[in-house]
């Protein structure tokens, strides 16, 4: 079995700090809330599956997902025993429409399309698209949960439309929806919200953040390890099963206990104060620095090289000749980079989708969160640097 991996040096998402709740000069860009009624839940997985559930469609129906995508996006549609149909993507991951058209039958009833990586698909064309064909269209916004398309929020187009505010917000659980009709949903139990708060201050102390919390809180943090492991253990004996979302990390088993589940007060809390015109600003700004930082850099470059206006990125993919390797020694270093969609669902290979196939190995995701500090990405920098031209001479970006 291999070596794991170091934990990561710097944070990977949002960790709460005393600048969290601090705006920027900068006007903000619409978000995900302002697209309209919002239902707050779990997690981004969570929000598509109760979506799904609601529709109430019988068993087999068809649903339309890409061929480029994470294992999360899949499970609720095989929960809701759904079929999901694979349809192309393009190089710069826009929707193959004409690949989407030749899979349509009178059994397919939604297409989901995914803003990788915060950048837009053309969702107007894909509103259009679905009304003259009868289908629902869901906007996945699970990486994009600020920006302005054509005048309107990002989520404004989808019949339904799922986000993850986790990925954007220093909380350790969290996705949106909007979506037709309002289905009841429930309060997680106070243990569980007890922990994820306490969670959320132990993660910005891992990384340097409000040290001067640390000690006031070692006395609840000894009671919420006691209190969870007991929590754990009653579960386990009664046969309730595993709790997922202890931290939103990677797909693991989905748990339909999570389905229906609202987020917790804290997070909720943390989700109202945060300046979001600092989310937007830093995130342009570190986006391009890193960018700015590989150029010239050989075997890799930028999935998206131009940042559009309206366009807030979830993460920064780069595109690496030789993955592999590049991968391997990064995250030996303590990088804290993902390979989106390294596993694909069963029976999705180059003939289906090459795109897909390809940027499942090759496209790396690199930070560059409102919560990095320049010297934290400096350092990111560096080490792709060291990397992949270890002879040339190390430039600070």
């Amino acid at each position: 079995m291999p070596e794991p991996f170091p934990a990561a040096v710097v944070p990977d998402h949002p960790v709460l700090s005393a600048r969290t709740m601090a705006s920027e000069d900068l006007a903000a860009l619409p978000s995900f809330l302002d697209a309209g009624p919002t239902t707050h839940v779990i997690s981004g997985r969570m929000a598509l599956a109760l979506a799904l559930r609601d529709l109430g469609w019988p068993a087999g129906t068809k649903i339309l997902v890409p061929a480029y995508h994470c294992t999360a996006m899949i499970e609720p549609v095989v929960w809701a025993k759904f079929e999901p149909v694979f349809y192309r993507v393009h190089e710069d991951t826009s929707v193959d429409l004409d690949d989407v058209a030749r899979k349509l039958d009178e059994n397919t009833r939604a297409l989901i399309a995914v803003h990788y990586f915060g950048f837009h698909q053309d969702a107007p064309a894909l509103r259009r698209f679905c009304d003259e064909r009868g289908l629902v269209f869901i906007e996945d916004c699970a990486h994009a949960f600020f920006g302005r398309l054509a005048g309107k929020p990002v989520g404004a187009y989808g019949h339904v439309s799922i986000a993850s505010s986790w990925k954007f917000f220093p909380i350790q659980e969290g996705g949106c929806l909007i979506r037709r009709g309002h289905a009841e949903i429930s309060q997680p139990g106070l243990v569980y919200q007890a922990k994820t708060a306490l969670n959320t201050l132990e993660r910005a102390w891992r990384f340097g953040r409000l040290p001067w919390l640390r000690a006031a809180f070692q006395l609840p943090m000894r009671l919420k390890e006691a209190l969870w492991g007991r929590w754990k253990r009653q579960r386990a004996a009664s046969g309730a099963g595993a709790v997922v979302q202890e931290a939103p990390r990677g797909s693991p088993e989905f748990d339909a206990s999570w389905v229906g589940k609202t987020i917790p007060v804290a997070s909720r809390l943390v989700l109202r104060a945060a300046a979001h015109s600092r989310v937007v600003t830093r995130r342009r700004r570190l986006y391009r620095r890193l960018i700015a930082g590989i150029e010239g850099v050989p075997g890799v470059r930028p999935l998206f090289p131009t940042l559009l206006d309206g366009v807030v990125p979830y993460v920064v993919p780069l595109l690496f000749d030789e993955p592999e390797d590049a991968f391997e020694r990064l995250k030996r270093r303590g990088v804290p980079i993902v390979r989106f969609a390294e596993f694909l669902w069963e029976g999705v290979d180059a003939s289906v989708c090459p795109v897909a196939v390809d940027y499942s190995r090759r496209v790396l995701q690199f930070p560059c969160h409102q919560e990095l500090r320049v010297s934290e990405l400096n350092w990111i920098v560096r080490e792709i640097r060291r990397v992949l031209a270890p002879a040339a001479a190390v430039r600070t970006a």
